[in-house]
């Protein structure tokens, strides 16, 4: 879920963070970069792909736990803890990083038996929409199906 980026003449890390939907810091902990040196002109650096599109990395702080953090991104708890594949008795640490939906994504991870229209349902949307929007539809248990709220009403 990275791709190769070759910097500009004159652009910088918070350049590219916004071009990337991510932060400076991100950027500098793939790319082993200290906040005192950073990039050249030209060089080729790892930048995230899609996954910052719809969701944000969230760093756990002190006193955090998941029903909160759930409740903060407008999701189910159950939801957040399948996404980040994290089991609903496990300790969360402060300075973990977890997965979350960006405002305008709704998510929906299949379950044994799946249909195509019944996670196409579970997103509001035709099944035809749920196809043109998700590059892979195996429907097996735990594949995370995503869309853009504007074409639907809600988050599962």
């Amino acid at each position: 879920m990275y791709k190769i980026y070759k910097m500009e003449v004159g652009e910088t890390l918070a350049d590219v963070a916004k071009k990337f939907h991510t932060d400076v810091e991100t950027l500098e902990k793939i790319n082993g970069f200290s906040s005192s040196e950073g990039p050249t002109s030209n060089q080729y650096i790892i930048v995230p792909e899609q996954r910052d599109v719809l969701f944000d990395l969230y760093i756990v702080q002190p006193g955090d736990n998941m029903y909160r953090i759930a409740k903060r991104y407008n999701v189910s708890e159950d939801s957040l803890l399948k996404l980040n594949g994290i089991n609903k008795n496990d300790y969360i640490y402060p300075n973990q990083e977890l997965l979350v939906p960006r405002k305008e994504v709704a998510f929906y991870i299949t379950k044994e038996g799946d249909t195509l229209m019944g996670a196409a349902s579970a997103l509001d949307l035709s099944p035809t929409d749920l196809i043109l929007e998700n590059e892979t539809i195996y429907l097996i248990p735990d594949q995370l199906f995503v869309s853009k709220k504007e074409k639907n009403n809600g988050n599962v």
